[in-house]
């Protein structure tokens, strides 16, 4: 993600189910700028070390995804000097990066004027597009996108100054790993002014652990759960009929009832989990106000 606008001091702790570790880069004391990145929940990635740009302008992140060395990247280029800005960068990323490198940011320059811009214009000149694509070649990064839908003319952004729709907002990933993105799109505009854009990557198959259930014990010594549980094992037992043998009685009833704990457990879970939400967003409001 790029322009998160925090500040260093109150950066949110973003509360997203599906993501529960962030990489943030902020411009200091200033709300402008700034870039994150976020895992997904679950996956099997091990961080080695981080980059951060004094500026807010980037962050490099490399590690290893299920034993597999990776970087991730993302920038966000100023609007002038963009070229010089972005060589620079890729620079320092290469350096840095190991592994499979994934890159994704708001460039701020059009990567192809002709496909990329419906003005078929560039504010930068052909030969610094050439020296980016060169810059970009060093860590042999291509753009996903673009390799996927060739002649697919779609963008990411209008620019009012130039009253002209943009692709500046791109996902590059090393090329070597190309055959293992199964898609790319370009999603509709919503919560920012600029277009998400996303790809699947299938390095190889997860195995993930088998899944094994465990008696939350705090259940059993809540009253209200043992009375629901109470009503619900009366109602269980007053519907078995006589010709059930006793072994299959005792089997259904462990698997009702572990239905019925679950149950119980989401439930506390969800509130305890809202009173949580409240009472961080309570405390937010508190250092805004400070």
């Amino acid at each position: 993600m790029q322009e998160t606008h925090f500040k260093s001091r109150k950066i949110p702790k973003l509360q997203y189910s599906a993501f529960d570790t962030w990489f943030h880069n902020c411009n200091g004391v200033h709300a402008s700028r700034g870039v994150s990145i976020a895992l997904k929940k679950g996956l099997a990635f091990v961080h080695s070390q981080t980059q951060y740009d004094p500026d807010g302008r980037f962050v490099f992140v490399k590690g290893k995804l299920d034993n597999i060395s990776i970087t991730l990247a993302t920038v966000y280029a100023p609007n002038q000097g963009q070229v010089q800005w972005l060589t620079s960068t890729i620079q320092q990323l290469q350096l840095f990066a190991e592994g499979i490198v994934i890159l994704g940011g708001e460039l701020n320059v059009t990567h192809n004027p002709f496909l990329d811009s419906s003005s078929s214009r560039s504010a930068i000149s052909f030969s610094g597009l050439s020296s980016l694509k060169v810059a970009l070649e060093s860590l042999h990064l291509v753009v996903v996108w673009r390799i996927h839908n060739p002649t697919t003319i779609d963008y990411t952004f209008f620019s009012h100054p130039h009253h002209s729709y943009q692709h500046i907002d791109y996902l590059f990933i090393s090329q070597t790993h190309l055959t293992d993105v199964s898609s790319a799109d370009i999603e509709s505009i919503s919560i920012s002014d600029h277009a998400p854009i996303c790809f699947t990557l299938q390095l190889l198959v997860f195995c993930k652990k088998a899944w094994s259930w465990r008696l939350n014990e705090t259940l059993i010594q809540d009253d209200g759960a043992k009375l629901t549980l109470s009503g619900k094992l009366t109602n269980f037992i007053d519907n078995i009929t006589p010709d059930i043998p006793f072994p299959v009685i005792w089997e259904s009833h462990k698997a009702y009832i572990r239905g019925e704990l679950i149950a119980l457990g989401s439930a506390v879970k969800k509130r305890r989990s809202g009173e949580t939400d409240c009472l961080l967003v309570r405390i937010f409001d508190l250092g805004e106000n400070a």
